[in-house]
């Protein structure tokens, strides 16, 4: 009979863990902080850069005190990604923390397919 748990077994980890940014070719959810709303798209790049650009573009966007005229013609305006035309058009915040991989696929074909199922 063989022990369960061993020496060897403790001390050696074949395959490390992954950090959540470092995880490539995946699909990955982005909740808004104010309503219900959930951007769900797919990537083959790492999804800690994906998301940095995402809020760059999300922060560049709103950083400045929009007049009246300046707001109007924002809605109007259409940007790279629609979780940027939320942020700007309903003025929502969103809610990067609980920012998640739903899951990994190698192929971009099946990615894409799971991104529109979601």
């Amino acid at each position: 009979m063989r022990p369960w748990k061993t020496l060897w077994g403790t001390l050696v980890h074949p395959k490390d863990k992954i950090d959540k940014e470092d995880i490539t070719e995946c699909v990955y959810k982005v909740p808004c902080a104010k309503c219900n709303k959930i951007y769900v798209r797919e990537t083959g790049r790492k999804v800690g850069v994906k998301l940095r650009e995402h809020k760059t573009e999300c922060e560049s966007k709103t950083k400045w005190a929009f007049t009246r005229s300046q707001h109007t013609s924002s809605l109007e305006e259409t940007n790279k990604s629609t979780l940027t035309n939320h942020v700007n058009q309903a003025n929502h915040t969103i809610n990067w923390s609980k920012a998640i991989v739903i899951d990994r696929e190698p192929d971009c074909l099946t990615r894409l397919i799971k991104n529109r199922k979601n």
